[in-house]
């Protein structure tokens, strides 16, 4: 979790959601303190969205007006187009990238390996990556447009060998232990978030954390398909209970902000 990630969840979560008017610098300030974050942090995060384009700035008076961009709202659309395709359902095929970069390239290999986990592949060899999801080729192509390899090869396979399962190739390409333990760790915190709510600051601070803490462990989950997860797998549970207590702690998180920036909350909103 960075600065900059709770900018924009607090952007694309409650202000746009209110309206998306400009927020003083000095309001992101007060309300990110919530979070724990000083004032250096919040105006250093919001000086590197405005240079990247995510957020815009004006002047009234004295004072700095931020308002979030067509961009950050597309890139965060993007990024949440990407994991519902891979919520759908699996085809049965595995979609497999072969690789080649040259040995003295070390800083290459790290970005195409880097580019082939984002767009959902593990590695089944050092060279030779898989992902069960019918977008992956088409994600990974964009993913490594710009990167000379001496060898890049897309294709499509299904496991042959009789003593191997899909689920056995899965569980050699990623360590799906450590996840399984990163996503209980997740579920421990709504289950206990459920049984009270906060108000208040409080709210707006324990729902863009564990925002935050939900969308780390998700950048690193291939998002596998129900017949290659294995027995119990926690994210189902995480899912239904980010829609119960998500749902519950952000309406608490957005009347607290509705109240710092002095927006009325239709009722339906604030029940």
């Amino acid at each position: 979790m960075t600065v900059r990630d709770l900018v924009v969840d607090l952007c694309t979560e409650h202000l746009d959601a209110l309206g998306g008017d400009p927020v003083s610098l000095q309001t992101l300030v007060q309300l990110l303190a919530a979070c724990g974050v000083a004032e250096p942090s919040t105006r250093v995060a919001a000086a590197a969205l405005r240079r990247s384009g995510w957020l815009s700035a004006s002047r009234r008076g004295r004072e700095t007006l931020l308002l979030p961009t067509a961009l950050l709202r597309e890139s965060v659309a993007a990024r949440d187009e990407r994991v519902q395709r891979r919520l759908d359902p699996w085809d049965g095929q595995w979609r497999m990238v072969v690789y080649s970069v040259p040995e003295t390239d070390r800083a290459a290999r790290e970005r195409v390996r880097r580019g082939l986990a984002r767009a959902g592949f593990g590695p089944l060899a050092p060279a030779t990556w898989v992902s069960p999801h019918p977008s992956a080729l088409d994600e990974v192509h964009a993913e490594l447009a710009g990167e000379r390899t001496s060898r890049l090869d897309l294709l499509t396979a299904h496991v042959a060998d009789p003593r191997l399962s899909d689920g056995d190739l899965a569980a050699r390409c990623w360590d799906l232990p450590r996840l399984a333990a990163a996503w209980s760790r997740v579920l421990d915190r709504l289950r206990t978030a459920a049984g009270t709510v906060p108000q208040g600051p409080a709210a707006l601070a324990l729902h863009l954390r564990l925002r935050a803490e939900l969308r780390a462990v998700l950048a690193a989950d291939p998002l596998l398909p129900a017949p290659l997860q294995p027995a119990g797998w926690p994210a189902r549970d995480v899912r239904d209970a980010w829609a119960d207590t998500g749902a519950r702690l952000a309406a608490a998180a957005r009347e607290h902000v509705a109240d710092v920036l002095g927006v009325v909350l239709p009722r339906a909103a604030v029940a």
